[in-house]
């Protein structure tokens, strides 16, 4: 993966600050006539559109007045270019755990594209990101990297589109855990702190969307295979903690924390391609459905136990994956399902031999807005069950609630929001609220907290040194 390590992030704070003054130059960006901005993502808004303004006004001073008495110009041919900054983030957060490692953590983001479309059937962009990292404590660490956004070639033909280039593609249903997302590339650079689509980095890919049988087929090859982003090895949020000896997701008492502050970390991604799959999607009059096929490697590590080595190795096992989804609106509220087959999810057996065996992941979800007011209530329990598992050190069934409250007030000018996941078979609390201003377009000002307990399996327990309070200033342009 392509990227450039400094030594400290520090310059981000002006260069995010410096976001602000860039956008004001928005005159001096080349922009010719607008166009439809890039995206690889698909929305369908539940709402209706916003209603076109109403203006009066006198015969003289109207439009079709006004081209009367002046010449129209001479027509030409024109294109869009559109150069600028897309997103700009900084964060300072205090951990508030007398255990924890480290105690305060700071991070920055700037992203920034040009996007050239010459004509309505062509489209070039180039997009890329700088993320700034740093952290005190014992191994305390400062990081800035570079990476490649979405940049790509784009030809759109009357009842298809084919890109080429890095992407950033979800795929699913469910709202910020999409069981059938299997072509994107995760970023744990932060666990869970960020929102779904700040959770995803771009891969390469080949693309093609068409529209077929009243619906859309989305087919993707991964050209070439990209894990996930980790974190840094000296992070609180590395999936392995040398100093506690620890290993994310297994019991340290089934596992020595001797092995595990001892062992040798080989991050290992392998060559080649990552896969492809097919979605295809289709609105009917009972319910939106979607089915998804795909053979590809998961962008996310798997950590596997050599004890005669003394190492800890990464594996990206490539898994078939085979699955349906669909949502519904009834009663004022949207309901979704969810349910995917997958062939070969990764375990450590009881004598620590590496090994994959099938599984289903399953979830169902309602999202409504309570008394048809601006709250967005969003509610879900997900599942996931291993298939004839042999004895092992992991979790065979993992059930949880999670979801997300959103209530804006004060004119929209604030927002109060509780992101929360809470296991059901095991104690497991991830707690996310914020309070955000709003009404300085388009930035954000806010104040989180991030509250992790729960047994030692878990997400929350392994991370529960880690809760911290953020504050923080961010911006999508």
């Amino acid at each position: 993966m392509p990227n450039i390590t400094a030594a400290s992030p520090r310059f981000l704070l002006l260069a995010a600050l410096g976001a602000c003054a860039g956008q004001a130059l928005a005159a001096d960006e080349i922009i010719i006539e607008g166009g439809e901005p890039a995206s690889d993502e698909i929305r369908i808004d539940s709402g209706d559109a916003p209603a076109s303004d109403i203006i009066i006004m006198d015969d003289a001073s109207s439009p079709a007045a006004a081209s009367e008495q002046r010449p129209a110009p001479p027509p030409t041919t024109r294109s869009n270019l559109d150069i600028g900054i897309d997103e700009a983030r900084l964060e300072y957060g205090a951990f508030t755990h007398s255990n924890s490692t480290s105690n305060r953590a700071v991070y920055g983001k700037l992203a920034a594209s040009a996007n050239w479309q010459p004509d309505p059937g062509w489209e070039l962009q180039v997009a890329g990101r700088i993320d700034g990292f740093d952290e005190d404590g014992v191994s305390g660490f400062s990081r800035t990297r570079a990476d490649y956004g979405d940049s790509f070639i784009r030809y759109r033909g009357d009842n298809y589109k084919v890109t080429l280039g890095t992407q950033t593609v979800i795929w699913g249903r469910l709202d910020e855990v999409p069981l059938s997302d299997r072509v994107s590339t995760a970023d744990l650079s932060r666990i869970v702190l960020d929102d779904l689509e700040d959770r995803r980095r771009s891969n390469p890919m080949v693309r093609v969307e068409s529209f077929v049988a009243g619906g859309k087929l989305d087919l993707v090859w991964l050209v070439d295979f990209r894990g996930a982003e980790l974190p840094d090895g000296s992070s609180v949020w590395y999936p392995v903690d040398q100093r506690k000896g620890r290993l994310f997701g297994i019991d340290p008492n089934a596992i020595s924390p001797a092995f595990v502050r001892a062992a040798r970390i080989v991050e290992d991604e392998p060559d080649g391609d990552g896969g492809v799959g097919a979605r295809y999607t289709r609105s009917y009059s009972v319910a939106d459905v979607g089915v998804t096929v795909a053979n590809t490697r998961q962008s996310v590590p798997y950590f596997s136990a050599n004890t005669g080595a003394g190492t800890l190795r990464t594996e990206y096992p490539r898994s078939w994956a085979f699955g349906v989804d669909a949502a519904v609106n009834y009663a004022d509220a949207i309901w979704r399902g969810e349910v995917v087959y997958s062939s070969d999810n990764p375990v450590t057996r009881s004598n620590f031999n590496y090994t994959t065996v099938p599984g289903v992941q399953w979830g169902v979800g309602v999202e409504m807005h309570p008394g048809d007011g601006d709250t967005r209530v969003n509610l879900q329990l997900v599942g996931n069950n291993l298939i004839d598992a042999p004895p092992i050190l992991d979790r065979s069934e993992i059930y949880s609630v999670n979801g997300e409250i959103d209530m804006p007030f004060d004119r929209e000018r604030w927002r109060a929001s509780l992101d929360f996941n809470v296991g059901v078979d095991e104690k497991d609390i991830y707690l996310n609220p914020e309070i955000a201003f709003l009404g300085w377009e388009p930035h954000e000002l806010f104040v989180a907290g991030h509250y992790f307990e729960g047994d030692a399996r878990t997400l929350g327990g392994f991370y529960r040194d880690n809760s911290m309070v953020n504050l923080g200033w961010r911006a999508k342009f």
